[in-house]
């Protein structure tokens, strides 16, 4: 079969950027998989015209990625396709699904720096391939080839002005490093300096490791596996990072997105903040307008920490909250939350999405 021209950019954008896809073992998967996805017909696709609500959690799952990380948590990592993605955000009235590859992302490879840049590189192709044949019904967020930082810089680049990304996915830690790292400053600095009104961060939480004489050794001290709470623990470390760093200070533009409620850092916020004085007021200022979560259950718990409503934004996991909770009741709890207004219900739903990727994701 003739390579299509789909693949031939690819191949050369790829080659003009000095990344070597050769290097991965799966890459005719990966390739065949997005050609798919421009040539396939997919029947029974539903209508959306009574659909008005906005996901900005949601996980493609490649099926090599899938074979590459069969774990996502200690939890078996869960088969995706587009019909089965439509029918659900059909059933739950979503119109549009921000995508970003869930952990370990383009970390699959610790410590090989040529597979990493290949597979954020092959990702970031994948997700925006969906976005191009789908436009009204996907947006997409980017991955970066963190903790390599130049490397990193370079993709998120092409990402966002060659493929059309509305922000960056990052991890609560890329190789034992988290996003205060002073490593990382010259992506935020990047990004502060692109011109735009704001750039969006997503922090998704993964495994926690540590280095120890130069090796990645998996520091969770449950016996648990990291879904049922590290990744909250996880996601209160990222939190604490980009504040103690002051990197959320220091980056006025960067609007973080924070998976899972802010994880475990609501309950620790005012005692981590004492250790911070002289940023702990200017912190709270940040996390009521410039850093937010997606909602689970501790909703009432970060309103009572005085997160407004408005930085509350709609999550589901999809496909991997499927099983893990009941994404029914969980969104039914949401509709019919009677501390909430329906103003405020709708502003979750889809209103602050809008307002927050405002000319971006379109229907604003």
């Amino acid at each position: 079969m003739a390579e299509s021209a789909h693949i031939a950019r690819i191949k050369k954008n790829a080659k003009r950027d000095n990344i070597d896809l050769t290097v991965l073992p799966f890459l005719a998967s990966a390739l065949a998989d997005i050609q798919k996805i421009f040539t396939q017909t997919i029947s029974g696709v539903p209508t959306f015209s009574n659909a008005t609500r906005i996901d900005t959690h949601v996980h493609p799952v490649p099926s090599w990625f899938h074979d590459l990380q069969p774990l996502a948590g200690g939890r078996e990592t869960p088969s995706w396709d587009i019909l089965s993605h439509f029918n659900f955000m059909l059933s739950h009235s979503i119109t549009r699904s921000i995508l970003c590859i869930s952990t370990p992302q383009a970390n699959a490879f610790p410590g090989d720096k040529p597979k990493t840049r290949a597979l954020a590189r092959i990702l970031n192709e994948f997700t925006s391939a969906l976005v191009t044949v789908y436009p009204d019904r996907f947006s997409f967020l980017a991955v970066t080839a963190l903790p390599y930082v130049e490397e990193s810089i370079a993709e998120v680049r092409y990402a966002l002005n060659e493929l059309g990304a509305v922000g960056v996915g990052v991890l609560t830690n890329h190789e034992a490093l988290y996003p205060g790292d002073k490593m990382f400053r010259p992506l935020w600095e990047y990004l502060q300096n692109r011109s735009s009104e704001r750039e969006i961060i997503f922090i998704h939480p993964t495994d926690p490791l540590m280095k120890v004489d130069g090796r990645l050794v998996d520091s969770k001290p449950s016996p648990l596996r990291s879904g049922l709470g590290e990744f909250y623990f996880e996601t209160a470390r990222a939190i604490s990072s980009i504040t103690a760093s002051r990197t959320i200070i220091e980056f006025p533009k960067l609007h973080w997105r924070i998976s899972h409620g802010a994880g475990a850092f609501p309950d620790i916020e005012d005692r981590f903040l004492l250790g911070v004085p002289m940023d702990a007021e200017e912190a709270w200022k940040i996390y009521a307008t410039r850093a937010g979560p997606v909602y689970p259950r501790q909703i009432k718990g970060l309103l009572a920490h005085d997160v407004p409503v408005s930085q509350f934004v709609f999550g589901t996991d999809y496909p991997y909250g499927i099983g893990f909770w009941d994404v029914d009741a969980n969104i039914a709890g949401l509709a019919d939350a009677d501390f909430l207004s329906p103003e405020e219900k709708d502003g979750i739903f889809h209103g602050n999405a809008r307002e927050l990727w405002k000319g971006k994701i379109g229907g604003v």
